[in-house]
């Protein structure tokens, strides 16, 4: 065990050494032996850094969790810092990586990814580490940097065709699937490789690509396949505390490369009916007005969340969200004894810190009982973020409000000021005084309406507007920061 890190905490002779920073402040071995000691360390980058330190030194397990909830210890996954530090050795036989690298990250230490590949692995291999976290895609400004990020992040900067100034050397990226697009996009603004890692908490990393075209994913040395079943494949990983780990992806096996299959844990049962939601999906996606979607079973019914392009958009704006649904269904009644029958049209799949798909944020949505705005666009600006929304006709918040001249009620508008706050910065709004409320003028269905919300250090501070005037304003206190993605 001195063959690692952990060596420069046994003596005196790596004091001086640089082993991270945080920004533009550097830590040596020294100083971040004084700091082990401390316990009010404000920074949460570097308090996280120190926390997950201290117990690789004292050989404590390391606890990450599956859920995104730090509190559910029912999905607490452990490991030891052996088996990271043995992953962090194939990780570097792997990719041979060289030079003065300096590693980046959208991610946390409080998820293994991050924890592995941000922190782990850098250290272990002699790189500097940064520990400030990359929110925005203008904080990409380090060169020779390695970017540890997720899919998620990458389709953002994709779908606003963020052009970057200093491209990183390298991106790894894992959690969620990488779509092509977003993998050719993600080639575009990196000078070296984009690297597609695949693996789980409970595994480690299973295996990785480097080209987009490819459906194989090459095994790490420390990963061997077991079993291949028709709803899992066994697995003995190294990098686990449990070696033996049953993966609920199923995959074909070419030598020391894998193809994955699909997953068993998305088939929908309805009304005894057995739907794979992968395939229903990629046939909702090949209609002319689909972007994304994703499906689920709510209420004993199969529902989707579809992702609407701008053709899409056209279509409900000039007809009806029926006869948008209508067609949809048509799209789907020939090829599926099973169609969904609940849908909701959104912006984006809402996606965690991680990058994986946040299956209780859709569910939330179908459990509102408010028609949701059609949203045309999100824009951020520094502390500010705008969503361009229209409040279709048909919505049921505008029946009864009035019959011969329905408006946007006020209740209504401050509701979705709670709700794309949420969105936007994961904060809860909803209690609290209202402060500076102001109704200036009427809000009427199908207008185009932008809704401008400013984040302050006491609450979300919002304007109802298009190009001509202000329509509403105010200030939402903040109830309380929320666990979840931003």
């Amino acid at each position: 065990m001195d063959n690692n890190f952990l060596k420069y905490f046994k003596t005196s002779e790596y004091d001086e050494k640089i082993i991270f920073k945080n920004g533009d402040k550097n830590y040596s071995v020294n100083e971040v032996k004084s700091l082990l000691e401390s316990n009010n360390i404000e920074d949460e980058n570097l308090r996280l850094a120190i926390n997950f330190l201290k117990k690789a030194i004292n050989n404590e397990d390391i606890e990450f969790y599956t859920s995104g909830s730090t509190s559910d210890k029912k999905n607490c996954i452990k490991k030891t810092i052996q088996n990271m530090i043995i992953e962090s050795d194939d990780l570097l036989e792997e990719f041979q990586l060289e030079g003065d690298l300096e590693f980046i990250s959208t991610t946390t230490l409080e998820h293994l990814f991050g924890a592995e590949f941000h922190f782990v692995f850098p250290l272990n291999s002699g790189f500097m580490i940064n520990l400030k976290r990359i929110n925005y895609p203008e904080d990409l400004k380090i060169k020779n940097a390695v970017l540890i990020t997720s899919p998620s992040f990458l389709e953002t900067m994709r779908k606003y065709d963020v052009q970057i100034e200093v491209k990183p050397r390298y991106i790894f990226t894992a959690g969620a699937k990488l779509e092509n697009e977003t993998y050719e996009y993600a080639k575009s603004i990196c000078s070296g490789d984009v690297i597609d890692i695949y693996g789980s908490s409970e595994s480690g990393s299973i295996g990785y690509r480097k080209d987009y075209k490819s459906k194989r994913l090459k095994l790490f040395r420390g990963i061997k396949i077991l079993a291949l079943k028709d709803d899992c494949t066994e697995i003995l990983t190294e990098y686990s505390k449990e070696n033996y780990q049953i993966i609920k992806d199923k995959m074909k096996i070419f030598g020391d490369e894998i193809e994955l299959v699909g997953r068993s844990d998305r088939v929908l049962k309805v009304q005894e009916k057995r739907i794979d939601a992968d395939i229903l999906e990629n046939k909702i996606k090949e209609n002319e007005y689909i972007d994304d979607c994703y499906c689920l079973e709510f209420a004993g019914k199969i529902a989707t969340l579809a992702i609407l392009n701008n053709l899409g958009k056209e279509f409900l704006l000039k007809n009806s969200s029926v006869e948008l649904i209508k067609s949809l269904k048509n799209h789907l009644s020939d090829d599926f004894e099973k169609i969904p029958q609940k849908w909701k049209f959104f912006d984006e799949i809402p996606k965690n810190i991680r990058g994986k798909i946040d299956k209780e944020k859709i569910r939330e949505l179908f459990e509102l009982n408010l028609s949701l705005p059609l949203i045309l666009s999100r824009i951020k600006e520094d502390n500010s973020i705008t969503f361009r929304l229209i409040f279709l006709g048909n919505s049921n918040f505008f029946k009864g409000h009035f019959e011969d001249l329905p408006i946007l009620a006020g209740v209504v508008q401050l509701f979705y000021v709670d709700f794309f706050s949420k969105l936007a910065y994961n904060l809860d709004c909803h209690c609290g005084q209202i402060r500076r409320v102001k109704f200036a003028n009427i809000i009427k269905p199908n207008q185009i309406i932008d809704l401008e919300l400013t984040k302050t250090d006491t609450g979300i501070s919002f304007k109802y507007k298009d190009e001509n005037k202000t329509y509403s304003s105010g200030i939402l206190p903040i109830k309380n920061d929320l666990v979840g993605n931003l």
